[in-house]
């Protein structure tokens, strides 16, 4: 009996620490030092007025991309480019009156009451979406509306 604890335990933990190890591989936060040139090039290009405040690296569509968190006055901005300087994906924090009329009330009529905790315009090749983290019954939920209104599926 004492074995089968054992290996219970033991396959719990491996599970804990291989669902963790999958958490870290998806974005690993690196010194800005270590950021390629191409991509600390391509965010000064961008935004030249912004303070860059962290930077992390991961893997989108099997390719090492890199992220810069920065703010620009009151806009808090997360920048993904790949490592040879291509923009990826811009991720700005906004007021939820900035969104269009039918993204406001598509949320407001899914999450009646509910607190919006979060609003970002996502702009990825030329598309806009509007993500919002919305307080609703107790629980945190996340949902993305295209600019029309219509929901989003990541």
């Amino acid at each position: 009996m004492k074995r089968y604890h054992y290996k219970l335990a033991t396959s719990g933990i491996l599970t804990i620490l291989a669902a963790a190890t999958s958490v870290l591989a998806e974005e690993q936060e690196i010194s800005c030092d270590a950021v390629p040139w191409a991509v600390r090039t391509a965010f000064e290009r961008a935004f030249p007025k912004a303070t860059i405040k962290e930077c992390s690296k991961e893997i989108e569509k099997g390719k090492t991309a890199y992220e810069i968190s920065s703010t620009e006055g009151e806009t808090r901005r997360d920048v993904l480019f790949y490592a040879d300087g291509r923009l990826i994906v811009v991720e700005e924090a906004i007021p939820i009156e900035s969104t269009p009329d039918p993204v406001q009330q598509a949320v407001r009529k899914m999450y009646p009451g509910g607190e919006i905790t979060l609003a970002e315009k996502i702009t990825r090749d030329g598309a806009v979406l509007y993500e919002f983290r919305v307080k609703h019954r107790g629980k945190q939920v996340e949902i993305v509306f295209d600019s029309s209104g219509n929901e989003v599926k990541p």
